[in-house]
């Protein structure tokens, strides 16, 4: 060990060298230790948003696989649309701007999207049971219900899968009153 040290004073450069790598050391120690629990709850909130998106999935999913094997009724009904409104409701507390991505097709997105999605089917459902109040629920019933989960399963599937969507095209009326 002694003769390192000799060695050391007698090239004196290389000393000044040796504290140069040791100061980028722990400059780089530093700037990883600060800077690991940033990425740690970066990558959790990612994981997070993610389960969140494919709960919202699965309830659309769950209700539309289970709604062929019976009539709706009021209850049944209530009871989709309580459950697609909790899972929106934890979507719009998550902190979806502490994300990194939030372009077009990011996560954070799609999180937003899936939330209008699950409280849109709510209210349609809301209002099918307001409807059935007053009457048993037929086949109609069922297929209508049914058709409006097929379309908003279908587009959180081409959201997730990255296809592209397309906005819906509402009637344009005519401004001068032809056709």
């Amino acid at each position: 060990m002694n003769a390192i040290f000799i060695w050391l004073e007698a090239h004196d450069k290389l000393a000044g060298w040796a504290q140069f790598f040791g100061a980028t050391l722990a400059l780089v120690t530093t700037y990883l230790t600060a800077f690991a629990p940033i990425w740690r709850r970066k990558r959790q909130l990612k994981n997070a948003a993610a389960r969140l998106l494919s709960h919202g999935y699965e309830a659309i999913e769950s209700y539309h696989r289970t709604s062929a094997h019976f009539l709706p009724f009021a209850l049944s009904l209530r009871q989709a649309g309580l459950s697609m409104m909790v899972i929106a409701d934890e979507i719009n507390r998550f902190p979806i701007y502490e994300l990194d991505d939030q372009g077009s097709r990011s996560i954070a997105r799609y999180l937003v999207a899936t939330s209008g999605t699950l409280s849109a089917t709510r209210l349609f459902l809301e209002t099918i049971a307001n409807d059935l109040e007053d009457r048993e629920a037929n086949e109609d019933d069922q297929a209508t219900v049914r058709r409006m989960i097929e379309e908003r399963l279908n587009f959180i599937r081409d959201m997730l899968s990255g296809a592209e969507l397309k906005r819906p095209e509402w009637p344009i009326s005519n401004p001068t009153g032809s056709n």
